[in-house]
Order: C-alpha cells, then sequence, then structure tokens
C-alpha cells in the first residue's frame, strides 16, 4: 500500500514510522526545509553560540511513553537526561525553594505560608477524585478543593503553565486533572524530568528524517501539498496544523484557539544561574534554562541561558530588542549583574492550542475514506505535548492499518 504522509513534523513522523515498520511504502510531504514540526533549532547566524538555540526549551516527563519510545526508534535514546522531578523556583528576592513530589519538600516550600504548604498535599490528594463542572478552569477546581489564590499563583502555576501552556485560571479543569493525576499521582517514575541534550531539530527532525530513509520510506521537504490529487497514494495521513489540514480535507475550520510560547536567549559574561534550570515568581521569565550545561556546551566564558514564557500573547507583540532588554533586567534583578554578550528571541504564535474550558478537538477519523487526520491539537485525551504529537500519529497510522487488515509490527 502507498501511504502520504502530509505534515513532518513529530505526528507524521510518528505515523510515517509506524507505516513503514508495516511494510508499507511510505512518502512524507514536508513543507518546511526541516522536519520536526514545531520542535526545531534555529537556523545558525554567525555569532551563535553553540549549539545554535532551540525555538524553545521542550521538557518531557517521565510519563511521556510514547515520546520515549520515539526516541528509541530514531535512534536518540541517550540524547536526553532524565531525573526525578525537582524543580526550583525563585521568589522576588532570589530565595530558593524546590517543588519536588515529596511530603517534606512540599511541607517546606518557602515560597508559600505555612498553611498553605500544609494544603498542598491533601488538594493533590483531591484531585485523584475530583470531578469538574461544566466550563471550570483548573484555577477554580483547585480552589473548589481548597487552594488559595496564592498556592495557585506561587506552587500550581509552576508545574501547570509549561505542561498546559496556559495558566490554571485559564486552562480547562480535565486537562489541569490529567495533568496531576498522570505525572504526580501515578507511579513515581511518571514524575521523572527529562531535558533534551542535544539540539532539539538534530534529535527530532533529523534523526527522524534519517531513521525514516534507512527504513525505506521517502522523505520530501520544501513540498507543500496544494490539494490531495497531485498525491499518488491509496492512504494519507494529515498531520499538519488545524487551518491547513481543514483547507485539504475541505471541512470548516475547527473552533480552536492558540498558545503561544517565547523564548529570549541570552549569553552573559558571568554566571547568573546556579542551577541547570529554575522557575522564576513575579516574572516575564517563567524558565530559565542553562543551555550550555545541559547540552555539554558551555561556553569559555560566562553563561548560555534560554528563557522561556508560556501562555503570554501580548510578549508577541513586544520588538526583540526591547523584550530582549526587559527579560535580561529581571534576570539580573533577580540573579545578579552581569554583561550581555549576545542575543536571540524566538516566537511560536500557534504553539500548541489553548485548552480552555470547553474546547472539542476533533478526533483521528475524516470524512474521507482512507485519510486519517493527526496532530498534537486533536483529541488523544493528553494535553497539547510532545506525547500527544506522537500518540496522535501512531493512532493515525493504526488506523489506516486497520481499514486495510494489517497490523503495526514493532
Amino acid at each position: 500500500m502507498k501511504v502520504a504522509v502530509v505534515g513532518g513534523g513529530l505526528a507524521g513522523l510518528a505515523a510515517a514510522l509506524d507505516l513503514v515498520d508495516a511494510g508499507h511504502t511510505v512518502t512524507v510531504f514536508e513543507a518546511r526545509p526541516t522536519l520536526g514540526g514545531a520542535v526545531q533549532t534555529l537556523p545558525e547566524r554567525e555569532g551563535d553560540p553553540d549549539p545554535p538555540p532551540d525555538n524553545g526549551q521542550h521538557i518531557a516527563l517521565g510519563c511521556f511513553t510514547e515520546y520515549l519510545d520515539f526516541l528509541e526508534r530514531i535512534g536518540e535514546g541517550g540524547s536526553f537526561l532524565r531525573t526525578r522531578l525537582a524543580l526550583p523556583v525563585l521568589d522576588e528576592n532570589g530565595a530558593v525553594a524546590s517543588i519536588e513530589p515529596r511530603l517534606g519538600s512540599l511541607l517546606r516550600y518557602r515560597h508559600l505560608p505555612t498553611r498553605d504548604r500544609i494544603r498542598i498535599p491533601l488538594v493533590t490528594a483531591r484531585c485523584r477524585n475530583a470531578r469538574p463542572t461544566p466550563g471550570e478552569t483548573f484555577g477554580a477546581l483547585l480552589r473548589r478543593l481548597g487552594a488559595s489564590d496564592a498556592a495557585i499563583d506561587r506552587f500550581w502555576d509552576v508545574f501547570v503553565r509549561p505542561a498546559l501552556n496556559l495558566p490554571c485560571d485559564e486552562a480547562d479543569a480535565d486537562a489541569g486533572l490529567f495533568t496531576v493525576r498522570t505525572a504526580l499521582l501515578g507511579p513515581r517514575a511518571n514524575s521523572d524530568l527529562v531535558l533534551p541534550t542535544r539540539p532539539l531539530g538534530h534529535m527530532h527532525g533529523d534523526a527522524a528524517g534519517a531513521a525514516l530513509t534507512a527504513a525505506g520510506a521517502t522523505v520530501r521537504t520544501d513540498a507543500r501539498v496544494a490539494t490531495f490529487d497531485e498525491l499518488d497514494a491509496d492512504a494519507i495521513v494529515v498531520a499538519v496544523p488545524p487551518s491547513e489540514s481543514a483547507r485539504l480535507l475541505g471541512e470548516p475550520e475547527p473552533d480552536l484557539e492558540d498558545s503561544p510560547i517565547v523564548s529570549v536567549h541570552l549569553w552573559f559574561a558571568s554566571p547568573l544561574l546556579e542551577q541547570p534550570l529554575a522557575a522564576l515568581l513575579g516574572s516575564d521569565a517563567h524558565w530559565v534554562f542553562d543551555r550550555g550545561a545541559l547540552t555539554g556546551s558551555r561556553p569559555k566564558r560566562g553563561q548560555y541561558l534560554t528563557v522561556v514564557s508560556s501562555g503570554v500573547p501580548e510578549l508577541l507583540e513586544v520588538r526583540g530588542r526591547e523584550l530582549v532588554e526587559r527579560i535580561a533586567a529581571q534576570l539580573t534583578e533577580r540573579l545578579g549583574e552581569a554583561e550581555l554578550l549576545w542575543s536571540r528571541v524566538s516566537r511560536e504564535p500557534y504553539a500548541t492550542v489553548a485548552l480552555r474550558p470547553g474546547v472539542d478537538r476533533p478526533g483521528v477519523e475524516t470524512s474521507l475514506p482512507h485519510v486519517a487526520r493527526a496532530g498534537t491539537w486533536t483529541d488523544t485525551g493528553w494535553p497539547a505535548t510532545m506525547e500527544s504529537a506522537i500518540r496522535s500519529g501512531r493512532r493515525a497510522a493504526q488506523h489506516i492499518l486497520s481499514t486495510t487488515s494489517a497490523r503495526v509490527t514493532a
């Protein structure tokens, strides 16, 4: 069977791998010059530190089992650091406390009054059996379970915001509950922190493209598909963003809102961050990562940092130099003075779907026979993460295979 996979992001790559492993003739069409979709390394510019910056710092958790299997399949199982969950959080005065899935650590979380600290384990336990009301946000549900406004702002948002790319008071309650139940109330290893140690483009798009080619698939980049009529295929997986998917399928565009991610990459002449990563309370710099340390490429001088701001659309409107100065000032005010040697901004306005209350994501099936839909924005049961992308691609491949009485062979 000839299968065309339209879209070379993680969903399309995962679908293509399962289909080629099942013995079918697969061609991947990607409109960009590189594979990987939303998981990219920025094109290198003169003066960039080594390695060049990614389009954001993507974090995975131990519960991302399909994603981790995908990395193994493409030969990148050794390209990440896996550690027990310990998220350093710096307050406005630079004091540090860590979010860890241990009672003692939660009770020592100094960024909240003692009464609020004691309630964190209780609220977490109540999430196991909580039932949202229609239209309820995760923040509203947490308050109903006993969380204070301060706890939501200074504890829950720190953990939930990077997972859902929205603050608790905007995110759908079911999505928040899924995150807590899967990562914090599941097996201990589910909460492990998984950090890439290689540039994202190399360990995702490049590696997957090489694995597909080695397995006999054809990969075409700079190849935008205008219509299905140009495809010589018995079946098609459509793994592109919502508007492009709707155009190709001849469907109404789904009523989905995007949530952006803005990243600012900074090279300082002196070290500022003592930890490999940290969250900053009361700052546009939600998360700061020591990219040099994480990739094993520390600059000869100073420190190379990546700052990530999740779900803040107003930052998209701030001009590059102004944004750099704003973020750099917030870091130096919090962490100490240092000269800025280099900077670069990356914006992803369509980074994820915004999982607000009432969002209805389409599934794998389409109105066309032998055509499956995939993408992190589809209904996988997971938030719009790399895990969701991989699961959607594999589900689309299985849908295609099931319509032809075939099975994926691992």
